[in-house]
């Protein structure tokens, strides 16, 4: 209870300090004295939610804590004051709740509980709902009235939200009591072409087609037992006698302390009908991609193959039953994952389907193949996107057929080396890097010594022979980075970049001189052989390739006129004497 007892006020229970006992006698018919402990009462009222005040006639005379704190007033603004004085006005609509309260008050003293639901007013004349009991007690032979006051102002404001989302759904919304409809809203009268009045007391299974009610009947209950809580379909029969298909799902709901059924009814007839088109068309189209040469596939966001034709499931080796469901990433490499992934972002951002693009799979044998494949965003019925789809083209052979030709074109058939197409790309190169680092390269011009002789008296599969071991010796002394390139005949070139010094290059250059000094066998032939070795460095020996290539030229040349099997630098042709 309050401090209310404490001060020059007359407390209306028995003493100013809890006593062991009181006896307060409840005036609403029940008979018998019951004994409470004043120490129990007081720990009981201040432990409540509830506002709990007395009233001695119209005047409150003792309350709890939690009243001045639902009326935000201080104890000298309560006590002693009439309960009007917390009633609003009367409204302009001539709504007055004093005088109600006057009739409740009259009423409730003769010992009949009231119930009152209205408007309270806070000390600063903030209005809030409330629901308010009167129930007499009888205290020392002096009737007193004990009201429990319950702010229900928030869920005042949610009933209305819910009524209010209710009533604007755009879904049908129902309650259901013993069967028979005692709540519709507007959008499932609309629905189902009956009025409020018509509806509230008809049965809800007289609207459902006669051939679905049973079915309706088994999945409402599994629902409203939770055995299954999946949305389930039927047709209504709408006042005009037009059947729609309908999705509807039910809970169960307490209200008034009964147990009723609150449905939704969502109307799917647009898509029922679409879906049936959709399926007649399926089966054409179906048709259509079974013949067809090139696989189809259909994937949903995680990658899982939804759907594809038979030439799709040749292309991936896997039978109907493993490849259904399957992720793209069981048959594709981490690398080409990636590939793929930001494929298919750019074709959801944009909307705009990618034509051809050219991956990696794995096959369930384990070897890789070539594909080119289509992809574009596949859409619902109701336009939004599910899924990818397009076409595969198994093009393994067509890539072989082009890695064959691209290699013809930048490689000598003979040795597999280089050729000088390739060499002048790799040189261009070379030079960007080394102008723009300011760094040196190298560029050697190697020429065997009396191949001619060997060609002319062993023959020409003798001599290719040769050629074929000596631009597979020359790649043994490179780094991965250098370049040997056989630009015809027994002539060669080789391009060292990112080389310090001249020594560098002179040093490698004596590397393969002397590798020469090891005979090549052939067949039966032990075959001896020597190489000359001309070195133009950039960019003191030249700053294009036609500079690079004769100033090598030129310093190969002074080496085979002083005798040949020996190497030469171009700068330094100056520094000997004749």
């Amino acid at each position: 209870m309050s401090n209310s007892r404490k001060a020059d006020q007359q407390s209306p229970w028995p003493g100013d300090k809890p006593l062991s006992t009181s006896k307060l006698k409840n005036t609403n018919g029940s008979s018998g004295i019951t004994e409470f402990s004043g120490t129990n009462i007081c720990a009981l009222f201040e432990s409540v939610s509830d506002a709990i005040f007395l009233l001695d006639g119209d005047v409150i005379v003792d309350f709890n804590n939690k009243t001045l704190e639902m009326f935000a007033c201080q104890r000298e603004q309560i006590i002693n004051q009439p309960l009007e004085k917390y009633l609003p006005p009367k409204q302009p609509d001539g709504t007055d709740s004093r005088e109600k309260i006057r009739q409740i008050i009259d009423t409730a003293l003769h010992g009949e509980s009231q119930f009152f639901e209205g408007k309270l007013t806070q000390a600063s004349n903030i209005v809030f709902d409330a629901e308010v009991s009167f129930n007499c007690l009888e205290l020392k032979g002096k009737r007193l009235l004990q009201c429990i006051v319950r702010d229900v102002t928030e869920r005042k404001r949610e009933k209305e939200f819910y009524k209010s989302l209710t009533i604007s759904s755009l879904v049908g919304i129902y309650i259901l009591r013993d069967g028979k409809f005692r709540f519709v809203n507007p959008k499932f009268q609309e629905y189902v072409g009956y009025s409020e009045s018509e509806l509230i007391g008809m049965n809800s299974i007289d609207i459902v087609h006669p051939e679905d009610r049973e079915t309706v009947r088994e999945n409402a209950v599994k629902m409203l037992k939770m055995q299954e809580p999946v949305p389930y379909e039927f047709r209504t029969i709408t006042k005009s006698g037009q059947i729609k298909w309908t999705m509807e799902i039910v809970i169960p709901v307490f209200l008034d302390g009964r147990r009723e059924i609150l449905g939704n009814y969502v109307d799917i007839d647009d898509r029922k009908k679409a879906e049936e088109s959709l399926k007649a068309s399926e089966e054409r189209y179906r048709t259509i991609l079974e013949n067809i040469e090139d696989g189809y596939y259909e994937v949903d966001f995680k990658g899982r193959l939804t759907f594809f034709n038979e030439a799709c499931r040749k292309i991936f080796g896997y039978t109907q039953e493993e490849l259904t469901g399957m992720s793209y990433r069981q048959f594709i490499d981490r690398g080409t994952s990636a590939k793929l992934i930001k494929l298919g972002g750019k074709v959801y951002r944009t909307g705009k389907p990618e034509k051809s693009s050219d991956f990696e799979i794995i096959r369930k044998e384990g070897f890789k193949r070539h594909i080119e494949m289509s992809v574009s965003l596949m859409m619902d019925v109701s336009g939004e996107p599910i899924g990818f789809r397009g076409i595969v083209r198994d093009i393994d052979e067509r890539k072989k057929a082009e890695t064959t030709i691209l290699h013809m074109a930048y490689h000598d058939a003979l040795t597999g080396l280089p050729n000088r197409l390739l060499f002048n790309d790799r040189l261009n190169v070379a030079m960007s890097v080394a102008q723009r680092n300011n760094k040196k390269f190298a560029v050697m011009m190697l020429d065997l010594d009396g191949f001619k002789l060997i060609n002319d008296s062993l023959g020409h599969d003798m001599g290719d022979l040769l050629l074929q071991n000596v631009g597979n010796r020359l790649r043994g002394y490179l780094r991965k980075s250098d370049t040997v390139a056989r630009m015809g005949g027994d002539e060669f070139m080789l391009l060292l970049p990112e080389i310090n010094q001249k020594k560098d290059a002179e040093l490698i250059a004596r590397k393969i001189v002397n590798s020469f000094q090891r005979s090549f066998v052939l067949k039966d032939h032990e075959l001896k052989i020597t190489a000359s070795i001309g070195i133009a460095i950039y960019p003191d020996g030249g700053v294009d390739f036609d500079t690079l290539k004769k100033n090598a030229d030129i310093a190969m040349y002074k080496v085979k006129e002083k005798g040949r099997d020996n190497f030469k630098s171009y700068d330094s042709i100056g520094d000997e004497k004749d």
